[in-house]
């Protein structure tokens, strides 16, 4: 783990706004070619997540302990924990559900989702054991993992030296191939599978309660700290809109980057056989 060397005293006191961070080495570009902080810095929206952030699905980094800047500055808010006052309820037709007691900004930290960190296989384990009718609640960490399946066209691009060979292997059945809306899809040969599941069955936190929603009014995001692990970070939940006091706080089980809208009968039966989506 590295720290950016920001002055503590940069700005307005909020630490890295001002200066260029070494903490955002690994984030997303803007479509102005900027890496930009995720978080705002002004009266209103301050340690709101920001509009580049919230309609995509790019990660977020924070500074951590070994940066120069000190804990108040504007890029540190997960690593803080919640701060918001959240009520676990009971819905009229979807089971248990969670909402906030006051109005939340957009763009809001809501909390984390949290549970016991272990292996694929013993989740596969745990899997096996859980009866059909009794919902999972797995997470997957598989942001920085590439896809299983690549299109074909993208395969001869990368691997024309392997074409010949996976198609032997595909006529003898030794691989696998997939069609997706018309296209086909080969094993990608830099595919490394996940290491790590989070299970919030038997440990967890408030936000193990939020129900599915075609429309939803909040979103996960994966949070790091330290820049050289890609197998661990934090699920963090925020808003998406200014929601009001009282409102149920739901999120998309199957939000991904191709996306496919879902039925609240779909998302049951996902959470059921997988649990929630990978992010």
């Amino acid at each position: 783990m590295v720290g950016c060397s920001c002055y503590k005293d940069n700005g307005r006191q909020i630490g890295c706004e001002y200066l260029y961070c070494d903490c955002l080495d690994d984030s997303q570009e803007n479509e102005d070619g900027k890496r930009v902080f995720p978080y705002g810095a002004g009266k209103k929206d301050f340690r709101c997540l920001r509009n580049f952030y919230l309609e995509s699905r790019n990660h977020i980094y924070e500074c951590n302990k070994k940066c120069n800047c000190e804990a108040n500055c504007k890029n540190r808010n997960v690593q803080h924990g919640r701060k918001v006052e959240l009520e676990i309820f009971k819905t009229k037709n979807r089971g248990w559900g969670l909402r906030c007691p006051v109005a939340l900004r957009k763009g809001d930290f809501i909390d984390t989702y949290r549970g016991e960190i272990i292996t694929v296989a013993e989740s596969d384990r745990r899997g096996a054991k859980r009866s059909p009718d009794e919902a999972n609640y797995f997470f997957n960490f598989d942001k920085f993992c590439v896809s299983e399946m690549i299109p074909k066209s993208e395969f001869y691009e990368k691997f024309p030296e392997d074409i010949e060979d996976y198609q032997r292997k595909v006529e003898s059945g030794d691989a696998d191939t997939d069609i997706k809306d018309g296209e086909d899809f080969w094993e990608n040969p830099d595919y490394v599978p996940y290491e790590y599941v989070c299970d919030g069955m038997y440990v967890g936190s408030p936000t193990r309660f939020m129900n599915h929603s075609c429309d939803p009014n909040c979103r996960l995001f994966t949070v790091s700290y330290n820049h050289a692990d890609t197998n661990l970070y934090d699920l963090a939940f925020f808003t998406l809109e200014e929601i009001p006091a009282g409102t149920e706080l739901t999120f998309d089980y199957k939000d991904e980057d191709d996306r496919t809208v879902i039925t609240d009968e779909q998302a049951r039966q996902v959470q059921k056989n997988k649990g929630y989506m990978p992010q």
